[in-house]
């Protein structure tokens, strides 16, 4: 049987197949990559693509460089190192951009590479149950333009993918994407995705968009790569690569809104779990976690589970029970709530600290879990982020008995906001190729070596 094989890994000599995963077991130290990736039989042409997707990497994150610099800390030939810049140079991926310093023993000064972005391109789109945006970036995440459509709840798919399109069409014949690469389409969605067919198999937020073949339709408009991913796995991904996680490997991110949903990144990568349905836990039962439900006499009212009882009603309809008197403002906005609270208000103050505590005790269970270094807290712009909120969050944390994975994490409030979702979105289509240790060699033949 003949396999193509479609990536490789920096560590691991690992390819994947169209189909299934298959590892060769060789441990790659960084200094003897190439060697060993020579030793473990691949050709001539893989080993070029893969040393020029690795180069394009180096220059994207380290430079402006010279190509003696590249050859150095890459450890391969300066030879080499010429033959694969001059293509990278005609495929318009990177400049010359002036000289640099010469060396301290002088002779020539070495002309300066850097990576540009404006090469290629990558669209972004997410949905929600009643809106979607829509943006497309360069090669370094920068969105160059956005739009967001609004929709009633329950509108059909036939109404809502018509509009997305236009304004994708609308993108690609405009300004330098109209010269640029399309790299591909991410799409974030509400619900659990089946990542064979890129299609929705389950989902509270949209009527009648079950099971249809969204990836397919996307591929077949516009002929490029298509991800549909859930919205908040993306959101995760936004936020771990140009958001408040850059710096970190392991990370939660806990999005609280209509409902209550995490994002897990391990060891750098989004983590799916078998069935695609991890992070998700809204649905954990209020009654294994709570035992005592009077200590939360405002929030309480015979709930279930956390996604119900941190929902946005949930917290308006405490404020409108007890808050009416002290705190007439409400009026269907939580975010008054909190006002309340950071004015001083005393039961505002007691109903954002049942509301904290709650949002600690999923923490505390998913730290002694899965042992994080950060926790990225994030949500509707009413609610998060919001100092007096966290804080309530971070000192329920600290109560934890288990203290040695409570102190090694720390909790922040993410910074990307409403734009989570569509850099996210961005994200998938730029992990593969810039972010992820895996090289994908296949995707990188498909989209860099076409103009």
């Amino acid at each position: 049987m003949d396999f193509s094989i479609e990536s490789v890994s920096c560590r691991t000599g690992y390819w994947e197949e169209s189909s299934f995963y298959y590892q060769k077991r060789h441990t790659i130290p960084k200094t003897e990559e190439d060697s060993v990736i020579r030793d473990a039989g691949y050709g001539p042409k893989l080993v070029r693509e893969y040393n020029e997707l690795n180069i394009l990497r180096f220059i994207k994150n380290e430079g402006p460089i010279s190509r003696a610099e590249l050859a150095k800390r890459y450890k391969i030939s300066k030879a080499a190192v010429s033959e694969i810049t001059a293509h990278l140079l005609e495929q318009n991926y990177i400049h010359e951009i002036g000289m640099g310093d010469s060396t301290s023993v002088g002779g020539r000064k070495p002309i300066l590479l850097e990576f540009n972005p404006e090469a290629g391109y990558a669209i972004g789109v997410e949905i929600k149950r009643n809106h979607a945006v829509i943006a497309i970036s360069n090669l370094n995440a920068r969105i160059h333009k956005k739009e967001t459509i609004q929709f009633p709840k329950g509108r059909q798919l036939n109404r809502v993918l018509p509009e997305i399109f236009r304004i994708i069409e609308s993108f690609q014949k405009k300004g330098w994407a109209k010269t640029s690469r399309p790299i591909g389409i991410g799409v974030a969605i509400p619900g659990l995705i089946n990542y064979n067919t890129g299609s929705i198999q389950e989902t509270d937020s949209l009527t009648g968009w079950k099971g249809f073949p969204l990836r397919r339709e996307f591929e077949n408009r516009f002929g490029i790569e298509t991800i549909i991913e859930n919205d908040v796995k993306t959101m995760s991904l936004g936020e771990c690569r140009f958001g408040n996680g850059k710096n970190a490997d392991n990370i939660i991110y806990l999005w609280i809104g209509d409902g209550l949903s995490a994002g897990i990144i391990i060891n750098g990568e989004l983590y799916r779990g078998v069935s695609a349905s991890s992070g998700e836990i809204g649905y954990y039962e209020l009654g294994y976690f709570i035992t005592n439900t009077d200590s939360f006499k405002y929030l309480f009212n015979g709930q279930k589970n956390f996604s119900e009882i941190l929902s946005f009603d949930s917290l308006l309809q405490a404020g409108k029970k007890y808050l009416n008197n002290a705190c007439p403002r409400i009026n269907g906005d939580v975010g008054t709530i909190i006002r309340c609270a950071e004015e001083g208000n005393n039961v505002a103050r007691e109903i954002l600290k049942e509301y904290a505590d709650l949002v600690g005790i999923i923490c505390i269970n998913l730290i002694n879990t899965i042992n994080p270094e950060l926790i990225l807290i994030s949500g509707h712009e009413r609610i998060m982020p919001n100092k007096l909120l966290l804080g309530f969050i971070k000192e329920k944390i600290k109560a934890d008995v288990l203290r040695t994975p409570t102190k090694a994490v720390k909790v922040k409030s993410a910074v990307l906001g409403e734009n989570a979702g569509v850099m996210g979105a961005v994200g998938l289509v730029l992990e593969d190729l810039f972010y992820k240790e895996r090289l994908n060699i296949h995707k990188y033949r498909n989209i860099f070596r076409k103009k």
